[in-house]
């Protein structure tokens, strides 16, 4: 359901369901996805006059009575029926404006759209108002040049790729948390993209001037420590990661049919054609993202 979210949508969410379990309530409801952007939204915050957000959590204290105990954290906590109309029209919103993702901004556009709701009356009293803030939205986020669209019998990987390029853009920089399923700190996680990277483009570049492809073995993990990628600025290694990317997608996109059967071996297993070892890569590197993403 959350694909298409950045991590600071993501982490909004997150947020609102912890508001609501802290006021004991049954649903999360627009109030508590405000709180949850008031949180993460640096741009809302920046609009906002010194005080709002004390004001604006001591109104929702007021409408509704503190429990005797709050919601405890693990129980399942549903979205309500206006909080889901939020995501829909959060969703509209970034389709409407031409984003790959759907961002906080998107969230508060969504709160607005359901006018009732408590959440956008508060936005209203605090002078939020949805004309203003789409303009406001659309002007900072002017979408880049289109690309042009992946053409080929790898159009579709290219595609992922690309997608996954444009979630990778968004990251905010906590490079020594560390990642739960792998145990990498997130600066690892992207040298380790930037290791696959750097391989996987040697050996498409191999498997189009030669009839087969043979490679030792896929990058270790060891290099990680080795190279230091813990030590080094966050904005390089992304941007580093990027452009590597950006140049298998040019690659991917231009691989002739008749290479797409090139037998490739890595390491002891078994040969696969070309294009297999191209969803692999993209697969994985899709993987790695996702973890990024999702980090507490």
């Amino acid at each position: 359901m959350f694909e298409r979210y950045t991590e600071l949508a993501r982490r909004t969410i997150f947020f609102a369901r912890y508001e609501a379990s802290q006021f004991g309530a049954p649903y999360i409801e627009t109030e508590h996805l405000l709180l949850g952007l008031l949180r993460e939204d640096r741009a809302l915050r920046g609009r906002l006059l010194l005080g709002s957000t004390e004001r604006i959590r001591k109104q929702i204290e007021e409408s509704v009575p503190r429990p005797a105990a709050p919601t405890p954290t693990s129980a399942d906590l549903p979205l309500s029926q206006e909080c889901r109309r939020v995501l829909l029209y959060a969703g509209e919103e970034s389709e409407a404006l031409r984003h790959i993702a759907i961002d906080c901004g998107h969230l508060l556009l969504g709160i607005l759209r359901v006018e009732t709701s408590a959440g956008a009356r508060l936005l209203r009293e605090i002078g939020i108002e949805y004309a203003g803030y789409r303009a406001m939205l659309e002007g900072e986020h002017t979408p880049a040049a289109p690309e042009d669209a992946p053409a080929g019998p790898l159009a579709s990987v290219v595609a992922d790729l690309r997608l996954q390029l444009n979630a990778l853009t968004r990251l905010e920089e906590d490079g020594g948390q560390r990642l739960k399923r792998s145990g990498w700190t997130r600066k690892e996680a992207i040298g380790h993209l930037i290791d696959w990277a750097a391989a996987h483009q040697q050996w498409f570049a191999r498997a189009l001037t030669s009839p087969a492809l043979a490679a030792s073995g896929y990058p270790a993990d060891g290099w990680l420590a080795a190279q230091q990628y813990n030590a080094a600025p966050w904005a390089d290694l992304v941007g580093l990661c990027i452009l590597l990317n950006r140049m298998i997608c040019h690659v991917l996109a231009r691989i002739p049919e008749e290479k797409l059967e090139t037998p490739c071996r890595v390491g002891v297993a078994a040969p696969v054609p070309l294009q297999e070892l191209a969803h692999r890569y993209v697969a994985h590197y899709d993987d790695i993202v996702g973890q990024l993403l999702m980090r507490g």
